[in-house]
């Protein structure tokens, strides 16, 4: 089956695979440059909830990027649900730093959380009703359905956040991967966050979250992969510990 927006094939997961395989992963953010991540190990099983762990610079989100095939792989690989990137994408959904988003962009939540539904269309094509529905039934899971009609630059910053988390919902994808959710929103939305990943976690689908500290949701997740200068630590190590001891990659 071929994706409508690309030539991409989609190929049905590998039911007994990982939902994330990641061997000796050298990535850049060009032919010639510095790799950002060096020598990269990760496996995720399915329907685990998992932290990723590091300062800014890290590599969280050059990680996250190279998971969607936005960078080029100079080393190693990346399989996801036991196959290749680029026959699983739409299985796939990147929820960038809510900063790295225009706000001032003159359109609606409800237009905003419906491009989470694109990957499924055509060319040119519009949303079907059963696309609206999705994104109407992911809005009220984020506790923002009365927002629909409003415009996104007048949305608080938790207000955001719950917008870009449906816009991913919206999506139905396998695998989320989240760019510090829990920064900078309210006591509430961070509940919120917190209550609807493991909602995703019981429906068997799989997330990593990126953050800056293990313990804003300690005893929420799966297990924690901890990174620092684009290498991954030993796990446990918090990055306290980490820079007194040294960079040793796993």
């Amino acid at each position: 089956m071929r994706f409508p927006y690309c030539q991409h094939r989609h190929t049905l997961p590998d039911p007994e695979s990982l939902a994330l395989d990641i061997k000796g992963l050298g990535v850049s953010y060009s032919t010639e440059g510095k790799l950002a991540l060096k020598d990269f190990d990760l496996s995720v099983p399915v329907g685990s909830i998992m932290a990723l762990v590091g300062p800014n610079g890290a590599g969280k989100s050059t990680l996250f990027k190279a998971i969607c095939g936005l960078l080029p792989i100079r080393t190693g690989g990346i399989r996801i649900f036991g196959r290749c990137l680029t026959e699983c994408h739409h299985r796939v959904v990147y929820l960038p730093q809510k900063s790295r988003i225009d706000w001032q962009f003159p359109v609606s939540v409800l237009d905003l959380v419906i491009m989470g539904r694109y990957v499924y269309l055509g060319w040119f094509q519009r949303p079907k009703l059963s696309d609206i529905q999705e994104a109407k039934k992911a809005l009220r899971e984020m506790n923002i359905l009365d927002l629909a009609n409003r415009q996104i630059s007048k949305l608080s910053g938790g207000q955001q956040q719950r917008v870009l988390i449906a816009r991913a919902l919206a999506q139905n994808a396998d695998l989320l991967l989240l760019d510090e959710p829990m920064n900078a929103v309210d006591t509430a939305t961070r509940q919120l966050v917190a209550d609807v990943l493991h909602k995703i976690k019981d429906q068997g689908k799989t997330a990593i979250v990126a953050t800056h500290y293990y313990d804003q949701q300690e005893g929420r997740y799966d297990g924690a992969i901890f990174l620092r200068d684009g290498q991954r630590m030993r796990d446990g190590l918090t990055h306290q510990e980490s820079s007194h001891k040294g960079c040793d990659c796993e």
